[in-house]
């Protein structure tokens, strides 16, 4: 049986068996979440296990191919845009933010300011002009987007699909 013992600078430990546990308090504790082990009977692991499974307990949506599918077409479809439609240099650069790049990051492997990429993305703001924003690649995705016939079918029927769980 393991027992629990405090250490001045550990916090509490958990010795048994030669080795300790160090459970040292992290600011991150406030938020991460707990795991435990609790004892379930056989019926209670097979009305987990069943053609169900908790995975469909724990996403109302589950898993469906066809969905599946569309949201694949659908990022086809986005990238057709941002390669098309979009200046080389919002592309680049979204291109990189899809993959993980900080703004900083990016700013560093194109050679201009953070801020250049800042506005390349959400565009511009003219103070002068009644706070009139432009440039932004994001803002003119949207607009590419809504008014693209393939797009709109994609969403429709995403939307169809998740709509009838509920």
């Amino acid at each position: 049986m393991a027992k629990a013992k405090k250490n001045k600078n550990k916090g509490v430990g958990i010795s048994g068996g030669g080795e300790s546990i160090d459970r040292t308090k992290n600011r991150s504790d406030h938020y991460q979440p707990i795991i435990c082990e609790m004892p379930c009977s056989q019926d209670m692991m097979g009305e987990i296990a069943d053609g169900n499974g908790i995975s469909s307990q724990l996403n109302p949506f589950g898993y469906s191919e066809e969905l599946a599918e569309l949201r694949d077409q659908l990022k086809i479809e986005m990238w057709r845009l941002i390669n098309n439609e979009l200046t080389d240099r919002q592309a680049q650069v979204i291109n990189l933010y899809s993959r993980g790049f900080t703004q900083q990051e990016i700013a560093k492997l194109l050679g201009v300011n953070q801020s250049s990429i800042t506005k390349s993305l959400s565009g511009n703001c003219d103070y002068k002009n009644k706070k009139k924003s432009y440039g932004g690649a994001k803002k003119r995705l949207r607009k590419l987007a809504e008014n693209d016939d393939k797009i709109e079918v994609l969403l429709a029927r995403i939307n169809e699909i998740e709509g009838d769980v509920f």
